[in-house]
């Protein structure tokens, strides 16, 4: 049945213990490069601390959210992680690692067979052969509970005292990493889209100015009329891709951008176009302007770059912005050589990267913001060749 500490005399983990839990949640912080790897790291370091055979890392979006999301796990196979995410979702309230958030203290479970607590999510976990678990609350100091720690172990029996105690002080240190993580991982992704838009403005301000020169120069020689069909030509170019971007996107940041990458592609010679079908009045949940950059930006970059060495008739690229009920799409397609399946699987890797002297880390920003508003991304290889990235974002 459902358990709490008890407040009988009980042994306490020794202060060696607790260090080392603290130290071990410490060295995860400063070892990850990113927020996925920080909460691996975390989940690895209390299985091993206490000696469990797994332990997984849920969170939720906010306060009022009460769906919770496994968002790193060691030792949990990646079905049990997928049934505990999409077939048996875990909901604040509900179950033991609900009712830890629910309660904010630690709930213990000594046999996952006879407890009725976990009757929804049982034929599974005796797959995954676990017995006993424990939820401890992940609650930062003057914060909300945002998730919670859960610890599995092979064999049925009671928690010990000190294992609830050691993993409570790591719980209480994990949170406060995992809230610094947050605040790194999103300070990143706004570099990202700031340095995404700092680039296009840069190139095009750039551009203007080549062609202020080119008019002034012009004029200066008497050539009056070709300056005047100069000027007639930039601004024709200007507002044919003007209409077609702003007629479908709605969101000014967005459009924006959308229109200085295709006016500098243009001078490189590559046409990009919006799909007509596009349409998109608001951003999903979760997702801000400077992300929305951050996803599009790189996928366009990359198109780009695909193609810039193609001949004329495929030097294009084709963006598809699409917002639906249920989810809003986005889709960057290029007519370059494609690339490898192998590659395929890997592109969102950090520090892979097809074209040598690229770090791949774009890429990767896309894949987080992805999984972090639940979504999706797909690679395909269309039959007229090239490559197609679909990111799909839940409303």
């Amino acid at each position: 049945m459902v358990s709490a500490p008890t407040t009988a005399p009980r042994e306490r983990s020794s202060t060696a213990e607790q260090l080392a839990a603290v130290m071990a949640v410490s060295a995860a912080v400063a070892e990850a490069s990113d927020l996925d790897e920080t909460l691996t790291q975390i989940a690895r370091a209390a299985a091993t601390t206490i000696g469990a055979k797994a332990c997984a890392v849920y969170l939720r979006e906010s306060e009022v959210d009460d769906e919770l999301t496994v968002v790193a796990s060691y030792g949990l196979s990646p079905r049990y992680v997928q049934h505990l995410n999409s077939v048996q979702p875990l909901v604040v309230g509900r179950g033991p690692s609900g009712l830890a958030i629910h309660r904010a203290e630690p709930i213990l479970i000594q046999d996952i067979l006879d407890d009725p607590l976990c009757e929804p999510w049982r034929p599974v976990a005796l797959e995954e052969s676990v017995r006993a678990m424990m939820s401890v609350p992940l609650r930062p100091k003057g914060s909300f509970v945002m998730g919670g720690l859960n610890a599995y172990r092979e064999e049925p029996g009671p928690w010990t005292p000190g294992e609830v105690d050691l993993l409570s002080t790591l719980a209480d240190h994990a949170a406060i990493a995992i809230r610094t993580a947050h605040l790194l991982d999103h300070t990143r992704r706004q570099v990202e889209g700031l340095s995404l838009m700092v680039r296009s403005l840069r190139a095009q301000g750039h551009e203007h100015s080549n062609r202020l020169h080119a008019i002034y120069g012009l004029l200066t020689l008497g050539e009056a009329e070709q300056a005047r069909r100069m000027i007639a030509s930039i601004e024709e170019g200007y507002h044919s891709i003007y209409g077609r971007v702003t007629a479908r996107i709605e969101n000014a940041t967005l459009a924006g951008f959308l229109l200085a990458e295709s006016a500098i592609a243009l001078q490189s010679g590559i046409r990009i176009t919006v799909d007509a079908r596009s349409r998109l009045e608001s951003l999903p949940r979760g997702l801000d302007d400077l992300d929305a950059v951050t996803v599009l930006g790189n996928l366009i970059h990359n198109a780009v770059e695909a193609v810039s060495e193609m001949n004329p008739s495929r030097r294009r690229v084709s963006i598809l912005v699409l917002e639906r009920a249920d989810a809003t799409l986005f889709r960057v397609r290029d007519w370059g050589s494609g690339i490898d399946t192998d590659a395929a699987r890997r592109i969102f890797d950090r520090d892979f990267s097809t074209k040598p002297g690229h770090s791949g880390i774009g890429l990767s920003f896309v894949e987080s913001i992805v999984k972090r508003c639940r979504g999706a991304i797909a690679v395909e290889q269309p039959s007229g060749g090239g490559t197609s990235i679909s990111v799909t974002l839940p409303a």
